[in-house]
């Protein structure tokens, strides 16, 4: 059995254990790069500008770059992808600023969400978790006014469960910091009313946040990495569960 199947089984087991108690369980889960590979997203940006007919007049040359450039897994933003392709020069930064401006408006947009892609598992494992009779939120840094409507759709589109037992939070205001936020959520959580609560995590700088301002809640989270990208503001910790994907079998993803 390797390390993510064991993690994900024995919280499954958990669940069900505490059910059968009366206790209830909650699953937290961040949505992007933990719940949804955001790549697919990124690389409709990049499409959608090179077809702009402006950008076409303005960088014609940088345009040509892009019909082989791809997003990877581990990439953070367009950055990585734009090195990979050498347009990350000095001399770029016209470019460079209008593609970011692009950038800006459509990926925290109701828009461009139903690009996205669940990660393997994903899907079937929140179901799971539900059955098992646990709890769901989706704790998000996304705002509602950008992203509210387009993040209810796509949960439902892909069969996430949205429900009385399955909750989505999202930041009442794009101002407000997301690790604060997240941290803050936590707090408000009613001490004891769960026998456990996990929060699955890409961002190191909000679990590192969650670990120390929620560090006495009761039940203590209990926190999930999810290792796909990160912002590289905080380095990834060492000490956690630590899961690729959310596949319930003995195969890793190939």
């Amino acid at each position: 059995m390797t390390p993510t199947t064991k993690t994900l089984r024995q919280i499954l087991v958990k669940i069900a254990d505490n059910h059968a108690q009366g206790v209830e369980s909650l699953a937290v889960f961040d949505l992007d790069s933990t719940l949804f590979d955001v790549g697919p997203r990124l690389e409709r940006i990049l499409t959608d500008f090179a077809q702009e007919p402006e950008y076409q007049r303005k960088f014609p040359e940088q345009l040509r770059f892009f019909k082989n450039l791809k997003v990877h897994r581990k990439d953070w933003g367009l950055q990585d992808a734009l090195v990979r392709a050498g347009l990350a020069g000095e001399d770029l930064k016209e470019f460079q600023e209008a593609l970011k401006n692009f950038w800006r408006r459509t990926f925290f947009s109701d828009d461009y969400l139903h690009h996205d892609v669940p990660y393997p598992g994903a899907v079937e494992f929140v179901q799971n978790m539900l059955h098992c009779g646990g709890r769901v939120a989706y704790l998000t840094g996304r705002d509602v006014h950008r992203m509210g409507k387009g993040t209810a759709e796509v949960l439902l589109k892909w069969n996430f469960p949205l429900n009385e037992r399955a909750e989505l939070a999202l930041k009442p205001h794009l101002s407000m910091d997301d690790a604060e936020f997240k941290t803050n959520w936590f707090l408000s959580v009613p001490e004891k009313r769960y026998g456990n609560i996990w929060f699955f995590e890409n961002e190191p700088v909000n679990i590192h946040h969650t670990r120390l301002k929620a560090a006495h809640a009761s039940p203590p989270i209990e926190i999930v990495f999810f290792d796909s990208t990160h912002s590289r503001r905080a380095a990834a910790p060492t000490d956690l569960p630590s899961i690729a994907h959310f596949l319930m079998d003995d195969e890793e993803e190939s």
